[in-house]
């Protein structure tokens, strides 16, 4: 018998697509490198408000998210009762900024319960059960979260219906990835679930202005594809310029956001916010491309932003040996 398992998740971005992939365009999205580990281990009972508790669980926040993800498992496989058990959870994913967290958390919880108890590792079962924990926390997620950070690489995604999702797993290698830095504006006042539903809303008064716009994103983020594909940084840039246009169109960004964004563009780079958005007062992670990086981290700490690089392409959900 399994005595214990250790799986991670690594974090994912969003490229180009955000909102848009909601109603059924394609979404370009990356896992980097930046993990959610958990470990699963048997444990006995522990006394904790004059109750016992079966499972303890050791992290910090989200330990509905867990539960949740727990209780999908064990509909999932006709589980009435799981044994005694103990989650242990550390991760270097920052939590509300647009890089998948609430995702690597749920694939995380549930591929290694499955390994744990019933001895099984099979990541499209992880992806599909992370998926409806993903629709519990975000409401009409599309998907995509939850598939990259499953599958990992660099992912082209799109939601035909509720049951029919194409993934494209993108051989890296074929594409010229350059030198991305993220800017933390900061974590968002507004969760996922009401940045979605705004845009949703947005969509309901003024549909045909959102279809273009959603029409655009869609040719936006081809266009970034295409960029990656042949190294041409050109179009690599006015890509990325486009698609914040379009999210600004869509009212998911904020004001601070959106100086940082136009100061970089004035020297010729572009940046966009990543996920969700924001619009009161952070918007999340800006992801920021310019030839020269210095200028992104210099725009950074005119701002007092923190700035970091970000590698692409990263692995997604795997077994690990624990030591962390």
């Amino acid at each position: 018998m399994i005595m214990s398992i250790a799986v991670s998740v690594p974090a994912k971005i969003h490229l180009l697509g955000e909102h848009a992939v909601v109603y059924g365009r394609p979404a370009l999205l990356a896992a980097i490198d930046k993990r959610l580990f958990i470990r699963i281990q048997k444990s006995e009972f522990r006394i904790q408000n004059n109750k016992k508790e079966k499972i303890i669980i050791n992290t910090q926040g989200k330990d509905k998210l867990i539960q949740q993800a727990i209780d999908i498992f064990k509909k999932a496989f006709s589980i009435t009762e799981l044994p005694l058990l103990e989650i242990t959870i550390t991760s270097q994913i920052p939590k509300g900024r647009g890089l998948g967290s609430s995702a690597a958390l749920s694939a995380a919880t549930i591929g290694a319960l499955m390994k744990f108890t019933i001895n099984l590792w099979d990541p499209n079962r992880i992806n599909e059960l992370a998926f409806k924990a993903e629709k519990i926390a975000h409401g009409n997620p599309s998907g995509a979260d939850n598939s990259t950070v499953v599958f990992g690489g660099l992912i082209w995604f799109r939601r035909e219906f509720e049951f029919l999702k194409s993934i494209w797993r993108l051989p890296v290698s074929s594409y010229q990835i350059p030198k991305f830095l993220l800017i933390d504006t900061g974590r968002p006042i507004e969760s996922t679930r009401e940045m979605v539903a705004s845009v949703a809303k947005l969509y309901s008064n003024k549909k045909k202005v959102i279809e273009e716009t959603f029409n655009d994103q869609e040719k936006q983020t081809k266009r970034l594809l295409l960029a990656l594909r042949t190294g041409n940084k050109k179009e690599l840039t006015l890509a990325i310029q486009k698609g914040e246009s379009n999210l600004e169109k869509l009212e998911v960004v904020g004001s601070l956001a959106q100086k940082l964004v136009r100061e970089l563009e004035k020297i010729g780079g572009a940046a966009k916010v990543c996920g969700g958005g924001g619009r009161k007062k952070g918007s999340g992670i800006l992801l920021c491309y310019h030839q020269d990086p210095v200028k992104i981290k210099d725009i950074g700490s005119k701002y007092r932003l923190p700035v970091s690089p970000v590698k692409l392409g990263e692995e997604g959900i795997r077994i690990e040996k624990w030591d962390k």
